[in-house]
């Protein structure tokens, strides 16, 4: 298990996000941001932070799991506002998406995002209700140096425990085996 994935995790935002990026890269996992504009980069970092924030890691269920806090719990509708209107530019994230979406094929994707909705969301769904506020995607850069545990406190943040993110994951080629 990441430290960021325990709820009451003291490091900063900054070293989460460190350790996210070292999980993926140990995986043998491509690392959004590495090779893009810097005007580009601090987009990345903001959904990376998500994960850490959120307290989930980058399998297929668990990237839905995210959808949900970001879509409930974050300033989604904005995010979706500023990529309609040019401002924020997801092409690298697009095409890793489209490829993605082809290993593991359409159907399977779809028929696997509907069982994390219908069996992780309603949990989600009521935390990111008792959250004291929203967690705005494109937070402060101060918050890079706060712990992770003040940040969950502050946003009232509850995340999953490992047994709540636990579900029978989808078998792909790329998939990470737990660790």
């Amino acid at each position: 298990m990441l430290n960021f994935q325990n709820q009451d995790c003291n490091t900063s935002l900054q070293e989460g996000i460190d350790e996210y990026r070292s999980y993926l890269r140990k995986n043998n996992r491509y690392v959004l941001g590495e090779q893009v504009s810097d005007s580009e980069k601090w987009g990345i970092l903001c959904h990376d932070a998500t994960h850490v924030i959120f307290g989930l890691d980058t399998t297929l269920e668990e990237e839905a799991m995210l959808d949900c806090w970001v879509f409930f719990g974050g300033n989604y509708f904005q995010i979706l506002k500023d990529y309609f209107s040019g401002k924020i530019n997801f092409k690298e994230t697009t095409e890793k998406v489209e490829i993605l979406l082809k290993d593991v094929g359409y159907t399977k994707y779809f028929f696997l995002y509907l069982k994390v909705m219908f069996k992780k969301w309603p949990m989600i769904l009521f935390r990111c209700f008792k959250m004291k506020k929203r967690w705005n995607y494109y937070f402060s850069e101060e918050l890079l140096d706060k712990s992770i545990k003040e940040i969950r406190e502050e946003f009232h943040i509850k995340i999953l425990t490992h047994s709540e993110r636990k579900i029978k994951k989808a078998s792909w080629s790329r998939e990470i085996k737990e660790f």
